[in-house]
């Protein structure tokens, strides 16, 4: 079993990861978590479906279940306080807990959930897609979206545990395995040439979702999460640079009314903002191409939507990172540097008409 600890100045956590970690008996590591406290398991509809033993083995844990509707749709205000006063009516109390069963959207609004009901209760997170598992379950971003734009509404709430097992993988939807893996892209950007390789070396284990492939795919992206998170919990320096490729990502979701998947609107984000970091000379060509072949690797969907300039930055002015009427990108730069870059809208079109 791999297991890596996330500290956060002495509030710590396990992260496990192991094939079959979630295999009928579940294991001491998790069983001893589980055993003191009251649950509610929050999962979709999904998950439900596609992971029943699964599900039935940790609702078998629960003392009350929610199931939603899967998609970014389900992310609003609307539903959280569906969820909560459906807590508060089951007497839920403030030494019970949460536990996410499900993709990032079941997380973020559990833990969003978990982290405002009485203030804050414990919870843990099951992640079930491979996006999931190598970014979101980690660090602990909890958020809604508002009619403004997305996860405009959240918290930094980390969980008591995250719990994953690459086997869930193996029942995962081709376009579900290929946006979580845009996020692994992600990775081996900001890491550098090395984590590049070794995808490169590795491609048809990954193909094939080898379980220890998987496995150690998995780790090495959370541990360079973990440690850009343990140094910047709450995004004021560093862990700015975990939005490669986001502030794209973030308009073109919106702008398709979230039918565009997170992880395909990443795959989009990362090719247009490795050209941006080209034009303004920050990466030369042959690294640039060289990043977008790797991102190229991931199958792009059948019918792309190509939006208009004009309307990418319009909803690139709403995101959440930008300062002083400027857009902010985090983009790569030679010698496997990441910085924040700020641009007026204008600059933008300029640069990329």
């Amino acid at each position: 079993m791999e297991m890596i600890t996330a500290d956060f100045q002495g509030r710590s956590y396990p992260i496990l990861i192991k094939a079959d970690l979630l295999e009928s008996p579940l294991p001491k590591e998790i069983t001893s978590t589980l055993k003191d406290s009251r649950w509610v398991l929050i999962s979709d509809h999904n998950v439900a479906c596609e992971q029943l033993s699964l599900f039935e083995l940790i609702k078998e844990r629960s003392c009350l279940n929610i199931v939603i509707s899967p998609g970014e749709k389900s992310k609003t205000i609307q539903k959280a306080e569906h969820i909560l006063e459906t807590m508060a009516e089951n007497n839920i109390n403030r030494y019970d807990g949460i536990i996410a069963l499900g993709g990032g959207v079941v997380g973020d609004l559990a833990g969003f959930c978990a982290s405002v009901y009485m203030r804050g209760i414990d919870w843990i997170q099951i992640p079930t897609t491979l996006l999931s598992q190598v970014d979101s379950s980690v660090g602990g971003k909890t958020g809604i979206n508002l009619k403004a734009g997305k996860n405009l509404a959240g918290s930094f709430y980390q969980p008591q545990a995250v719990w994953i097992d690459p086997l869930v993988l193996n029942t995962l939807a081709e376009n579900e395995f290929w946006g979580g893996f845009a996020e692994v892209v992600k990775y081996a950007i900001i890491k550098g040439e090395n984590f590049g390789k070794w995808i490169e070396d590795n491609w048809s284990n990954i193909l094939s979702r080898q379980p220890e492939t998987m496995t150690q795919l998995i780790k090495k992206c959370i541990e360079c999460k973990n440690d850009i998170v343990m140094a910047d919990e709450r995004e004021k320096g560093l862990r700015k640079v975990l939005n490669v490729g986001h502030t794209t990502a973030h308009a073109i979701e919106k702008l398709s009314q979230f039918q565009i998947g997170h992880g395909e609107a990443v795959r989009q984000g990362m090719l247009f903002e490795l050209e941006l970091a080209s034009r303004i000379n920050w990466l030369g060509l042959e690294k640039c191409n060289s990043y977008k072949e790797l991102v190229k690797k991931i199958p792009a969907a059948e019918e792309e939507d190509i939006f208009p300039l004009s309307d990418l930055i319009r909803e690139m002015k709403k995101d959440k990172k930008n300062r002083e009427e400027r857009i902010s990108f985090v983009l790569p730069k030679e010698g496997n540097g990441i910085e924040e870059i700020l641009l007026f809208p204008e600059e933008i079109y300029e640069i990329m008409i």
